[in-house]
Parts: C-alpha cells; structure tokens; sequence
C-alpha cells in the first residue's frame, strides 16, 4: 500500500508540444545522458526553469507599444513635412512638445 498516492501527489495535468527532428534528436540525446525519458527530461528542465518576472503586464506593454507606434508615425508625418520643405507651424512645434512629454511619461514608467 506504500505506492498510493494522496490525491494531491497524483499528476493529472497533460502539456503536449511539437519539435522538429533537430530539436527532438538534441532532447532525446540529453535525456539519455541523464539517464531519463524525454518527457521526464522536459518536465525536469520546465520545472528547474527560472523565468524572470515581466516588468509589465502584457496589457500594459501592448499599450506601451501602442502609444510608441504613434509617437513614431507623428515624428515621421512631421519629418515628411519639413523634408518637403514646408515651414515649422506653431502646431507642429506644439505636436512636437506633445510627444516630448508623452516620451517623458513613457520613460518614468519605463523606469519604474
């Protein structure tokens, strides 16, 4: 009876994925070094990973790169404009000081 597991020990969960024949041959290799199958060796390797936590939530990072996306098509409207040879309008000079102060804004949460 000692090979009963509690119910809290018993694997229930399954995580399937797909390799090429490299990344299967270079799994499978490894895990005969250690003397192991190759899904033992993957579930020891997912296990032991040691993952950073994200700066940002992925909400939170879209949304950075949203709003960097914009400041981007704005600088490159503006730089189209004066490489035609238009004059530098009060309203491109105050776009301009917008998107300094939303790239500062972005930076200090960057920083966070």
């Amino acid at each position: 009876m000692a090979n009963i597991k509690a119910n809290s020990d018993k694997q229930t969960k399954r995580i399937n994925f797909r390799l090429n024949e490299l990344e299967y041959e270079k799994i499978s290799q490894s895990a005969s070094t250690y003397g192991l199958t190759v899904s033992s060796y993957a579930k020891q390797l997912a296990l032991k990973s040691n993952l950073r936590k994200p700066y940002f939530s992925a909400s939170d990072t879209q949304q950075i790169i949203l709003e960097l996306t914009r400041q981007g098509t704005n600088l490159n409207q503006i730089t189209r404009k004066l490489n035609q040879g238009d004059p530098l309008t009060p309203a491109m000079l105050a776009e301009i000081k917008k998107m300094q102060e939303v790239q500062r804004q972005l930076w200090r949460q960057l920083q966070k």
